[in-house]
Protein backbone atom coordinates (compact mmCIF):
# COMPACT_ATOMS: atom_id res chain seq x y z
CA UNK A 1 0.00 0.00 0.00
CA UNK A 2 1.60 3.48 -1.16
CA UNK A 3 0.68 6.81 0.51
CA UNK A 4 1.28 10.40 0.50
CA UNK A 5 0.89 12.62 3.39
CA UNK A 6 0.63 16.30 3.51
CA UNK A 7 -0.38 18.93 6.01
CA UNK A 8 -0.81 22.69 6.42
CA UNK A 9 -1.13 23.43 2.76
CA UNK A 10 -3.66 26.26 3.55
CA UNK A 11 -5.23 27.51 0.33
CA UNK A 12 -5.93 31.04 0.21
CA UNK A 13 -3.89 32.03 2.26
CA UNK A 14 -1.89 35.42 1.51
CA UNK A 15 1.39 35.32 2.48
CA UNK A 16 3.75 38.16 3.33
CA UNK A 17 0.63 40.43 2.53
CA UNK A 18 1.59 43.69 1.13
CA UNK A 19 4.94 42.57 -0.31
CA UNK A 20 5.32 42.77 -4.38
CA UNK A 21 4.89 38.68 -4.42
CA UNK A 22 2.24 37.71 -2.23
CA UNK A 23 -0.19 37.03 -4.90
CA UNK A 24 3.00 34.75 -6.63
CA UNK A 25 3.40 32.95 -3.56
CA UNK A 26 -0.72 32.38 -3.10
CA UNK A 27 -0.17 30.99 -6.85
CA UNK A 28 2.43 28.76 -5.89
CA UNK A 29 0.99 27.48 -2.89
CA UNK A 30 -1.71 26.15 -5.00
CA UNK A 31 0.39 25.05 -7.88
CA UNK A 32 2.41 23.14 -5.30
CA UNK A 33 -0.84 21.28 -4.20
CA UNK A 34 -1.62 20.46 -7.55
CA UNK A 35 1.96 18.94 -7.93
CA UNK A 36 1.10 16.64 -4.93
CA UNK A 37 -1.63 15.42 -6.95
CA UNK A 38 0.01 15.00 -10.42
CA UNK A 39 2.50 12.72 -8.12
CA UNK A 40 0.22 11.06 -6.54
CA UNK A 41 -1.24 9.98 -10.03
CA UNK A 42 1.93 9.07 -11.45
CA UNK A 43 3.01 7.00 -8.32
CA UNK A 44 -0.05 5.04 -8.14
CA UNK A 45 -0.19 5.80 -4.73
CA UNK A 46 -3.65 4.09 -2.94
CA UNK A 47 -3.94 6.84 -0.28
CA UNK A 48 -3.22 10.47 -0.26
CA UNK A 49 -3.33 11.81 3.64
CA UNK A 50 -4.22 15.42 4.48
CA UNK A 51 -3.39 16.17 8.26
CA UNK A 52 -5.16 19.81 8.35
CA UNK A 53 -5.59 22.94 7.72
CA UNK A 54 -5.99 22.14 3.49
CA UNK A 55 -7.34 25.89 3.13
CA UNK A 56 -6.36 29.06 5.31
CA UNK A 57 -10.11 29.51 6.57
CA UNK A 58 -13.47 27.46 7.23
CA UNK A 59 -13.84 26.77 3.15
CA UNK A 60 -17.32 28.04 1.13
CA UNK A 61 -18.68 25.45 -1.54
CA UNK A 62 -16.89 26.65 -4.27
CA UNK A 63 -13.64 26.17 -2.68
CA UNK A 64 -14.71 22.95 -2.12
CA UNK A 65 -16.12 22.13 -5.53
CA UNK A 66 -12.54 23.16 -6.70
CA UNK A 67 -10.16 20.72 -4.73
CA UNK A 68 -13.14 17.81 -5.29
CA UNK A 69 -12.11 18.74 -9.16
CA UNK A 70 -8.77 18.12 -8.37
CA UNK A 71 -9.20 15.18 -6.40
CA UNK A 72 -11.18 13.36 -8.91
CA UNK A 73 -8.35 13.38 -11.75
CA UNK A 74 -6.61 10.47 -9.02
CA UNK A 75 -7.56 7.50 -11.12
CA UNK A 76 -6.20 5.06 -8.16
CA UNK A 77 -5.83 7.42 -4.94
CA UNK A 78 -8.30 7.79 -2.38
CA UNK A 79 -7.83 11.26 -0.44
CA UNK A 80 -8.53 11.24 3.53
CA UNK A 81 -8.69 14.47 5.04
CA UNK A 82 -8.67 15.93 8.79
CA UNK A 83 -9.99 19.72 9.07
CA UNK A 84 -7.46 21.53 11.37
CA UNK A 85 -7.38 24.35 13.56
CA UNK A 86 -7.78 27.24 10.38
CA UNK A 87 -10.19 25.33 8.48
CA UNK A 88 -12.45 23.41 11.13
CA UNK A 89 -15.31 22.18 10.43
CA UNK A 90 -18.08 24.43 12.38
CA UNK A 91 -21.58 23.58 12.49
CA UNK A 92 -23.38 24.37 9.24
CA UNK A 93 -20.20 24.76 7.42
CA UNK A 94 -20.01 23.68 3.93
CA UNK A 95 -17.47 21.44 4.99
CA UNK A 96 -19.29 19.62 7.21
CA UNK A 97 -22.69 18.94 4.63
CA UNK A 98 -20.81 19.11 1.03
CA UNK A 99 -20.37 15.65 -0.31
CA UNK A 100 -17.18 14.73 -2.67
CA UNK A 101 -17.69 13.43 -5.97
CA UNK A 102 -14.19 12.73 -6.03
CA UNK A 103 -12.73 9.30 -4.07
CA UNK A 104 -12.50 11.13 -0.75
CA UNK A 105 -13.14 11.05 3.33
CA UNK A 106 -13.46 14.07 5.60
CA UNK A 107 -13.55 12.55 8.74
CA UNK A 108 -15.83 13.99 11.19
CA UNK A 109 -15.24 16.39 14.20
CA UNK A 110 -16.42 15.52 17.93
CA UNK A 111 -14.92 12.32 18.20
CA UNK A 112 -12.51 9.82 16.96
CA UNK A 113 -13.72 8.03 13.55
CA UNK A 114 -11.99 4.89 11.72
CA UNK A 115 -12.11 4.40 8.43
CA UNK A 116 -11.14 0.86 6.83
CA UNK A 117 -10.61 0.01 3.66
CA UNK A 118 -10.81 -3.89 2.78
CA UNK A 119 -9.27 -3.56 -0.47
CA UNK A 120 -6.43 -1.78 0.75
CA UNK A 121 -6.85 -4.06 4.27
CA UNK A 122 -5.89 0.07 5.79
CA UNK A 123 -7.11 1.64 8.57
CA UNK A 124 -7.10 5.22 9.15
CA UNK A 125 -8.07 6.88 12.62
CA UNK A 126 -8.47 10.43 13.19
CA UNK A 127 -11.01 13.69 13.60
CA UNK A 128 -11.66 16.81 12.14
CA UNK A 129 -11.78 20.49 14.26
CA UNK A 130 -15.16 21.60 15.41
CA UNK A 131 -13.45 24.46 17.03
CA UNK A 132 -10.15 26.61 16.63
CA UNK A 133 -8.95 24.82 19.38
CA UNK A 134 -8.72 21.87 21.12
CA UNK A 135 -6.95 21.28 24.31
CA UNK A 136 -7.53 17.88 25.29
CA UNK A 137 -4.46 15.16 24.90
CA UNK A 138 -6.89 13.01 22.45
CA UNK A 139 -4.53 10.90 20.88
CA UNK A 140 -2.27 9.83 23.51
CA UNK A 141 -4.48 6.68 24.29
CA UNK A 142 -5.47 5.96 21.18
CA UNK A 143 -4.68 2.30 20.05
CA UNK A 144 -5.13 0.54 16.22
CA UNK A 145 -8.72 -0.41 15.34
CA UNK A 146 -8.23 -3.14 12.91
CA UNK A 147 -5.73 -6.21 13.46
CA UNK A 148 -3.95 -7.68 11.13
CA UNK A 149 -4.55 -4.13 9.05
CA UNK A 150 -2.20 -1.43 8.14
CA UNK A 151 -3.20 0.88 10.83
CA UNK A 152 -2.76 4.73 10.32
CA UNK A 153 -3.14 7.56 12.59
CA UNK A 154 -3.97 11.13 11.12
CA UNK A 155 -3.88 14.20 13.56
CA UNK A 156 -3.65 17.88 13.35
CA UNK A 157 -1.81 18.07 16.97
CA UNK A 158 1.31 19.33 18.64
CA UNK A 159 0.54 22.54 21.25
CA UNK A 160 -1.03 23.05 24.50
CA UNK A 161 -4.13 24.71 22.56
CA UNK A 162 -4.17 22.41 19.82
CA UNK A 163 -4.29 18.43 20.69
CA UNK A 164 -0.89 18.45 22.65
CA UNK A 165 0.62 14.99 22.82
CA UNK A 166 3.55 12.66 24.36
CA UNK A 167 5.89 11.76 21.72
CA UNK A 168 6.60 8.50 24.05
CA UNK A 169 3.75 7.99 24.05
CA UNK A 170 2.71 8.18 20.30
CA UNK A 171 5.93 6.19 19.53
CA UNK A 172 4.68 2.74 21.63
CA UNK A 173 0.88 3.29 20.48
CA UNK A 174 0.93 0.35 17.69
CA UNK A 175 0.13 2.83 14.94
CA UNK A 176 2.23 1.31 12.10
CA UNK A 177 2.23 4.87 10.96
CA UNK A 178 1.31 8.45 12.48
CA UNK A 179 0.97 10.96 10.04
CA UNK A 180 0.78 14.38 11.81
CA UNK A 181 0.26 17.66 10.61
CA UNK A 182 0.00 21.59 12.59
CA UNK A 183 3.48 22.22 13.18
CA UNK A 184 4.64 23.61 9.96
CA UNK A 185 8.16 22.45 9.83
CA UNK A 186 8.80 18.72 9.59
CA UNK A 187 10.37 16.79 12.18
CA UNK A 188 10.37 13.12 11.60
CA UNK A 189 9.44 12.34 15.64
CA UNK A 190 10.05 8.08 14.91
CA UNK A 191 11.88 7.42 11.66
CA UNK A 192 9.22 5.65 9.36
CA UNK A 193 6.87 5.56 12.03
CA UNK A 194 5.80 9.17 13.46
CA UNK A 195 6.29 12.08 11.12
CA UNK A 196 5.10 16.07 11.34
CA UNK A 197 5.29 16.72 7.92
CA UNK A 198 5.47 20.49 8.20
CA UNK A 199 3.75 22.80 5.56
CA UNK A 200 3.48 22.06 1.80
CA UNK A 201 5.21 25.83 1.56
CA UNK A 202 6.69 27.99 3.92
CA UNK A 203 4.52 30.28 5.07
CA UNK A 204 6.34 33.34 6.63
CA UNK A 205 9.71 34.03 7.08
CA UNK A 206 10.36 32.46 10.04
CA UNK A 207 10.11 29.25 8.32
CA UNK A 208 13.24 28.58 6.84
CA UNK A 209 14.29 24.93 5.07
CA UNK A 210 12.70 22.83 2.92
CA UNK A 211 8.98 21.86 2.73
CA UNK A 212 7.68 18.72 1.05
CA UNK A 213 5.30 15.76 1.77
CA UNK A 214 5.84 12.34 2.87
CA UNK A 215 5.86 9.12 0.08
CA UNK A 216 5.06 5.81 2.15
CA UNK A 217 4.85 1.73 1.67
CA UNK A 218 3.28 0.06 4.44
CA UNK A 219 3.14 -3.71 3.69
CA UNK A 220 2.25 -6.49 7.00
CA UNK A 221 2.50 -3.49 9.24
CA UNK A 222 6.24 -2.25 8.19
CA UNK A 223 6.87 1.01 6.55
CA UNK A 224 8.80 2.95 4.48
CA UNK A 225 8.67 6.59 4.54
CA UNK A 226 10.67 9.22 2.95
CA UNK A 227 10.51 13.35 3.10
CA UNK A 228 10.65 14.50 -0.53
CA UNK A 229 10.97 18.62 -1.00
CA UNK A 230 8.51 20.06 -3.14
CA UNK A 231 8.37 23.84 -2.41
CA UNK A 232 9.19 26.61 -4.85
CA UNK A 233 10.87 29.06 -2.84
CA UNK A 234 12.80 29.30 0.64
CA UNK A 235 12.82 31.60 3.08
CA UNK A 236 16.42 32.45 3.88
CA UNK A 237 18.25 34.62 6.22
CA UNK A 238 21.75 36.23 4.95
CA UNK A 239 24.14 37.36 7.01
CA UNK A 240 26.22 39.87 6.18
CA UNK A 241 29.64 40.50 8.03
CA UNK A 242 30.50 44.26 7.81
CA UNK A 243 34.09 45.59 8.37
CA UNK A 244 35.59 48.90 9.29
CA UNK A 245 36.87 49.17 5.09
CA UNK A 246 33.20 48.09 3.46
CA UNK A 247 32.19 50.98 1.23
CA UNK A 248 28.49 50.36 0.77
CA UNK A 249 28.78 49.12 -3.01
CA UNK A 250 30.91 46.50 -1.41
CA UNK A 251 28.43 45.52 0.79
CA UNK A 252 26.15 46.05 -2.02
CA UNK A 253 28.10 43.10 -3.77
CA UNK A 254 28.17 40.60 -1.26
CA UNK A 255 24.61 41.08 -0.82
CA UNK A 256 23.76 40.40 -4.55
CA UNK A 257 26.89 37.63 -4.75
CA UNK A 258 25.14 35.72 -1.79
CA UNK A 259 21.35 36.14 -3.41
CA UNK A 260 22.59 34.60 -6.91
CA UNK A 261 24.97 31.79 -4.80
CA UNK A 262 21.84 30.87 -3.09
CA UNK A 263 19.21 31.21 -5.38
CA UNK A 264 17.20 34.62 -7.00
CA UNK A 265 13.98 32.97 -6.67
CA UNK A 266 14.46 32.87 -3.17
CA UNK A 267 13.30 34.94 -0.29
CA UNK A 268 15.91 36.93 1.69
CA UNK A 269 16.47 38.47 5.20
CA UNK A 270 19.59 40.75 5.21
CA UNK A 271 20.91 40.55 8.13
CA UNK A 272 23.54 43.08 8.54
CA UNK A 273 26.40 42.90 11.59
CA UNK A 274 29.54 44.05 12.69
CA UNK A 275 31.55 47.89 12.67
CA UNK A 276 29.57 50.75 11.00
CA UNK A 277 32.56 53.47 11.45
CA UNK A 278 30.93 55.76 9.13
CA UNK A 279 27.84 55.63 10.23
CA UNK A 280 26.36 55.42 6.74
CA UNK A 281 22.92 54.25 6.13
CA UNK A 282 23.39 51.92 3.70
CA UNK A 283 20.93 52.20 0.59
CA UNK A 284 19.09 48.40 -0.47
CA UNK A 285 16.73 49.80 -3.50
CA UNK A 286 18.05 48.71 -5.95
CA UNK A 287 18.38 45.31 -4.28
CA UNK A 288 14.84 45.51 -2.89
CA UNK A 289 13.62 45.95 -6.77
CA UNK A 290 15.56 43.28 -8.56
CA UNK A 291 14.98 40.27 -5.49
CA UNK A 292 12.91 39.22 -3.23
CA UNK A 293 14.11 40.86 -0.17
CA UNK A 294 11.72 40.59 2.89
CA UNK A 295 13.63 43.10 5.04
CA UNK A 296 16.92 44.47 5.90
CA UNK A 297 18.35 44.30 9.39
CA UNK A 298 21.04 46.42 10.35
CA UNK A 299 22.34 45.36 13.22
CA UNK A 300 25.49 47.24 12.73
CA UNK A 301 27.96 48.51 15.57
CA UNK A 302 30.86 51.06 15.72
CA UNK A 303 34.08 50.98 17.10
CA UNK A 304 34.32 52.18 20.52
CA UNK A 305 35.97 54.60 21.99
CA UNK A 306 37.71 52.85 24.64
CA UNK A 307 39.73 55.70 26.72
CA UNK A 308 36.16 57.65 26.72
CA UNK A 309 34.46 54.38 27.92
CA UNK A 310 36.81 53.62 30.58
CA UNK A 311 36.35 56.91 32.24
CA UNK A 312 32.44 56.63 32.03
CA UNK A 313 32.94 52.99 33.66
CA UNK A 314 35.86 52.65 35.65
CA UNK A 315 34.08 51.80 38.85
CA UNK A 316 32.10 49.38 37.46
CA UNK A 317 32.04 46.02 35.32
CA UNK A 318 32.38 47.40 32.02
CA UNK A 319 34.95 49.46 33.15
CA UNK A 320 37.23 46.58 34.81
CA UNK A 321 36.34 44.68 31.86
CA UNK A 322 38.00 47.11 29.39
CA UNK A 323 41.12 47.26 31.93
CA UNK A 324 41.30 43.26 31.66
CA UNK A 325 41.33 43.00 27.99
CA UNK A 326 42.28 46.43 26.06
CA UNK A 327 46.28 46.14 25.95
CA UNK A 328 45.64 44.00 23.00
CA UNK A 329 42.68 45.55 21.17
CA UNK A 330 44.27 47.92 18.24
CA UNK A 331 47.32 45.54 17.97
CA UNK A 332 45.42 41.77 17.75
CA UNK A 333 41.97 41.22 15.77
CA UNK A 334 41.07 38.48 18.18
CA UNK A 335 41.45 40.28 21.21
CA UNK A 336 39.87 43.50 19.76
CA UNK A 337 36.40 40.87 18.73
CA UNK A 338 36.77 39.55 22.17
CA UNK A 339 36.39 42.86 23.61
CA UNK A 340 33.94 44.29 21.12
CA UNK A 341 31.36 41.20 21.66
CA UNK A 342 32.22 41.37 25.33
CA UNK A 343 31.20 45.29 25.41
CA UNK A 344 28.39 44.52 23.35
CA UNK A 345 26.43 41.89 25.96
CA UNK A 346 27.38 44.35 28.78
CA UNK A 347 26.11 47.72 27.41
CA UNK A 348 23.10 45.62 25.47
CA UNK A 349 21.81 44.42 29.23
CA UNK A 350 23.01 46.94 30.92
CA UNK A 351 25.05 44.72 33.46
CA UNK A 352 27.24 47.21 35.09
Amino acid sequence: MKFIHIADVHLGIEPDKGKAWSEDRSREIKETFQKVIQEAEEKQVDLLLIAGDLFHMPPSEGMLREVDYMFSKLTKTKTIIVAGSHDYMKEGSPYESYRFSSKTICLAPGKVNNVYMRDLNTCVTGFSYGSKEITDHLIDKLKPAQQGANNILLAHAGDAKHVPYSKKALKGAGFDYVALGHIHKPEIISENKVINVGSLEPLGYTETGARGYVFGEAENGLVQARFIPINQRSYMNLLINIKPEHTQQLILDLVEQEIKRLGTKNIFRILLKGQNNDKEQFDFTRLIDTYYIYEVVEAVTEEYDLSKLYDENKDNLVGKYIKKLSDDYYGDEVSRQALHYGLEALLETGEK
